[in-house]
Formats: structure tokens, sequence, C-alpha cells
């Protein structure tokens, strides 16, 4: 498959063809590749290079790891099918798809590369253009087939520090980067807030991994992420007068209980003088 070489006009025939496909026309097209056939008269050859390009690898990847979760409605049983020979199938079919997706993985990876090559080279303002337009695409994605390249690319050891910089930013001022739209209701807004500091939250997790493992391939411990003291740091900025009232109360309360053991104490003490006395 990675070794095939097209003509180049009937594979860009062959990318606009599939992209405009439906989510499920594109599945089937894919699924139907894996069993080794195609959609139509189309080379394999030509399919599979198409399959991997830069405008529909990310897409095939997102495919391939549905019908590894799906592999049933891909592969269903016959009927009088025995367990035993539908379970060599169902095998087949995962070996099969195994085979077919490792050309995509590798293509994801190199795009990956040459993306975050790009990013190196942007200035601030760019990057930030480019991370919040992928950030809010994921944030508003009904399903889970986001840009794999432009992810990978973020979260590279390269560009993971700048990324995570810029993602601990828009956590704090999440309004900055996702402004208001025109006719938009006060709850909708709020809830495209919340949708996007959770997706924000997750893109976190993955950076922090990639730091870790940059830190521990020098040898070094890498240490874990205090997530309360990020979160009271957050609390602070966003509501720094509840902050001060709440800290006052507790400080208030910690020193009406010290208080209250000093006057046990002294009590104490006073029991004890009468009862030598």
């Amino acid at each position: 498959m990675a070794d095939a070489q097209p003509p180049a006009e009937k594979v860009t025939a062959e990318v606009k063809r599939l992209t405009e496909m439906s989510h499920q026309a594109f599945f089937e097209a894919w699924t139907t590749f894996v069993q080794g056939g195609t959609d139509r008269r189309v080379p394999r050859e030509v399919q599979a290079a198409a399959f991997r390009s830069r405008d529909l690898a990310s897409r095939t990847l997102t495919a391939a790891d549905r019908a590894a979760r799906e592999f049933k409605s891909v592969v269903p049983r016959r009927d009088g099918e025995s367990k035993r020979d539908y379970q060599a199938r169902i095998s087949t079919f995962r070996a099969q798809l195994q085979e077919a997706r490792q050309p995509i993985v590798a293509a994801v990876e190199d795009l990956a590369f040459d993306e975050a090559e790009y990013l190196v080279q942007l200035d601030d303002e760019a990057f930030a253009e480019e991370w919040s337009a992928f950030v809010r695409q994921a944030a508003g994605a009904a399903r889970s087939g986001r840009d794999y390249v432009q992810g990978l690319a973020f979260r590279s050891p390269e560009v993971a520090p700048r990324t995570q910089a810029l993602a601990i930013q828009m956590m704090r001022t999440p309004e900055k980067f996702l402004p208001a739209v025109e006719g938009e209701s006060r709850k909708a807004h709020a809830a495209r807030i919340s949708q996007l500091r959770s997706r924000l939250e997750a893109e976190l997790r993955f950076l922090q991994y990639t730091l870790n493992y940059s830190v521990a391939r020098w040898g070094r411990m890498p240490t874990a992420p205090n997530y309360r003291l990020q979160a009271m740091r957050l609390l602070v900025e966003k509501y720094p007068e509840e902050f001060s009232r709440l800290r006052n109360a507790v400080r208030a309360d910690a020193q009406e209980a010290r208080d209250e053991v000093r006057r046990e104490r002294r009590a104490t003490r006073r029991g004890q003088g009468r009862s030598a006395h």
C-alpha cells in the first residue's frame, strides 16, 4: 500500500470523491477497502493513496478507530454460522484492519512532523490563532473525529511547552479567546465557555504527559501537576473579591478556634490552682 505510486490526477479525483461523502458512506468505503475491495471501480493503489493523503488521513484514522470499536456491525454474523466460524472471520477482519491502519498512522505522523515545523516558526499571534481554532473546533465537535495531524503537532515535544503556556492562559481568560457572538444569549455563551474549558482541561492533560516524557528522557522524575493549586489560582483570578472574603472568614474562624483553646487552657489551669489550695 505505502509503496504504490499511482497517477496523481487519479488520486486527486478520488480524494475529492471521498471528501464529499457523508460520514457513514466514508466509513463504509474504508471498511470495504480494509476487507480487500473498493466501493467502486477504482484501483486499490489509487484508493490507498487517497485514504492516506493530507486531506483524508485524519478522517481515515477516525474511521479505522470506529471500525475497531464497531467490528460486529462491519462483520455481522451470518444465519446459521457457528460461533467458531464467526470468531474466525472477526479475527481475519481485525488483522486486515491492523494492516490497513499502519500506513495511515505513519502518514498522520509524517504530516504532524511537518505541521510541527510550521507551528514552530509562527509568531505568538499566529500561533494563538492556530491553537484557538483547533481547540474551538474540537470543543464544538459532535464526534471524536478531530484533526489528528494538528493535535499531534501541538503535542509534539518541540511545540508542547508553547502550547501548554497558551492553554493555561486560555483557561484563565476564556472570554478573550471566545467572545460572545451577536444574538447569542448569556446562557448559550456560558455553555460554549464551559465546553471550551473542558476541552482545554483534556488537552492540558495530554500536554503534561508529553512534557513529563521529555523530562523523564533526561533521567529526571517528572513532577505531578498540582491541580488543587492550579484551580485555586484560577479562582483567585476570576473571583478575587469572593476569594478574599472567604479567606478572611476562614482566618477569623481559625482565630476564634485558637482563642477558644486558650480560654479552655486558662480555665483548666485555674481549676488546677484551686484544687492545689
